[in-house]
């Protein structure tokens, strides 16, 4: 819990600092996830569905240019396919994978991206923008499907913080004053092993459908 607390204050000092020319928004992320590992033992199985939601500050050094931030809980989901035996541990127990299984991992993360925001010049009542950078995330929920068992924790076999960078676009459309809607597109890519164990590294991919409001 504190660690987490210590996010949120980062965050909202962030935003007091730059509290002039900022952009405050809200949104939500449908998005489509994946798991990729770097082992012959272990194979990327398919895709899954996740969701992001949060908030989101612009912090505006130019008139079309912004420092990027904010807060959001982001679930990651994905299927690896294990091609030798294998074993995960539960909080209580440890379970035997065998040789052509398929887990799919549930992982869920409160993430806060840093990095830029372009804007272009108001066309009537849009603006396109492109953002990128880097995302940080600490795990706060690590579940698994197994072959015969549902929802297990294996908390112990992910680490507890995560990091990716990202790059997308999209558009703004104002419907008055300051306020408007956004719908965009954005990849991200980990870079970091999410997993303890030693054999293999597995890292994270997503496509994400941004909508949301600007205040």
């Amino acid at each position: 819990m504190k660690k987490y607390l210590i996010l949120l204050f980062f965050t909202f000092t962030v935003g007091t600092v730059f509290s002039q020319d900022m952009s405050f928004s809200v949104f939500a992320e449908p998005q489509i996830t994946w798991l990729s590992p770097d082992s012959k033992d272990v194979e990327n199985a398919g895709s899954a569905f996740g969701f992001n939601g949060g908030l989101n500050y612009d912090q505006f050094f130019k008139e079309k240019y912004a420092i990027s931030t904010g807060i959001s809980i982001n679930k990651i989901s994905g299927r690896l396919l294990f091609n030798e035996s294998n074993s995960l541990q539960s909080i209580d127990s440890t379970y035997s994978i065998g040789k052509g299984e398929e887990v799919k991992y549930n992982l869920q993360y409160l993430n806060i991206p840093l990095g830029f925001k372009f804007k272009t010049v108001e066309i009537g009542y849009t603006q396109f923008y492109a953002h990128l950078g880097l995302e940080g995330g600490i795990n706060i929920k690590a579940d698994a499907d197994l072959p015969d068992t549902k929802d297990v924790n294996i908390s112990k076999e992910i680490k507890w913080y995560h990091l990716s960078y990202y790059i997308g676009g999209g558009i703004e459309y104002s419907i008055g004053g300051n306020t408007a809607l956004v719908g965009g597109l954005t990849y991200k890519n980990g870079f970091l092993d999410m997993t303890k164990k030693k054999n293999n590294k597995i890292t994270s991919g997503l496509v994400s459908l941004r909508l949301g409001i600007v205040f």
